[in-house]
C-alpha cells in the first residue's frame, strides 16, 4: 500500500509541471484466461475464458503538439481488475471457475497521431497486487476423467505479479474533456502459483492473459494546444 502512494504521490508532481496533462477514469470489459502447465510433466488442464470488468484513474501526460506528425506521451494509472479462468472437464463434472482481483498499476509510453479525433497506440509493463479471491467448490477429483486439477491456494502461490500491457484506441477533445475507446492485451510474465520443486507436478507456468476494452472520460489540466 506505501508504494501505491508513493506512484501516486509521483503522478501527481509529475502533472505540475507537464505542458498538458489527462487525468479521468476509465472502465470496461474484458475475457480473461490462464496458461498453466510444466516444463517437465504434461498436464492435462483444458482452460477457457472468463468474462471480467475493469475500472480505475488513467493519468496521461502529452508535451506540447510540434511539427511531427507522430506525437508522443507517457500514461500512468491504477485499476482495479478482474482475472482468472474456467476449467473445464470431458465428463458431466461441472465447470470450475476461478477468480482473481487485482489491483493493477500499469505505465506505458505512447504514440499518437490524427487532427480532431486521434489514434494511439502504447506499451509498457504492469505490477499487480493481489486483492481477493472467488473459487468454486472443488470438483469431484473421482469425475474429471483423468484431467490434471490446480487453484490458487494462498498458503502456497503468490499474491504480487508482473507483465505487459499494450493497447490501441481513439480519444477525442471536445470543450466538455476527453472521450477515448481502448482495446487492450496484457500477459503477467510472472507465475500466479508457486511450484516449488520442479519434481513435483504442481505447474511451474502460471500465467493470466487478458483482452478487452474500456471507455474513459478524461480532462485537461494543462493549456490548450493554441495557448
Amino acid at each position: 500500500m506505501r508504494f501505491c502512494w508513493l506512484v501516486c504521490f509521483a503522478l501527481m508532481f509529475h502533472a505540475g509541471f507537464a505542458q498538458k496533462t489527462y487525468v479521468g477514469v476509465k472502465a470496461g470489459g474484458h475475457a480473461s484466461s490462464a496458461f498453466i502447465e510444466h516444463t517437465i510433466f504434461n498436464l492435462n488442464v483444458n482452460t477457457t475464458f472468463l468474462p471480467g470488468v475493469s475500472s480505475g484513474l488513467v493519468i496521461r501526460h502529452v508535451p506540447k503538439p510540434g511539427n511531427s506528425y507522430l506525437n508522443s506521451g507517457i500514461q500512468l494509472g491504477i485499476n482495479y481488475i478482474q482475472k482468472g479462468w474456467r476449467q473445464t472437464f470431458l465428463t458431466g463434472e461441472p465447470s470450475y471457475t476461478s477468480r482473481m482481483n487485482y489491483l493493477e498499476i500499469p505505465i506505458e509510453g505512447m504514440g499518437y497521431f490524427g487532427g480532431n479525433n486521434k489514434y494511439f497506440i502504447s506499451a509498457g509493463f504492469h505490477l499487480e497486487f493481489l486483492l481477493n479471491t472467488e473459487l468454486d467448490p472443488t470438483p469431484q477429483l473421482s469425475n474429471i476423467g483423468g484431467a490434471d486439477f490446480y487453484t490458487y491456494h494462498e498458503a502456497r502461490d503468490r499474491e504480487f505479479g508482473y507483465g505487459a500491457r499494450i493497447a490501441g484506441g481513439i480519444f477525442r477533445d471536445l470543450d466538455i474533456g476527453t472521450f477515448q475507446l481502448e482495446g487492450f492485451f496484457s500477459y503477467s510474465f510472472s507465475n500466479f502459483i508457486g511450484p516449488g520443486d520442479l519434481t513435483t507436478e504442481t505447474p511451474d507456468l502460471s500465467n493470466h492473459w487478458v483482452v478487452g476494452f474500456t471507455v474513459g472520460y478524461l480532462v485537461s489540466l494543462g493549456k490548450k494546444d493554441n495557448e
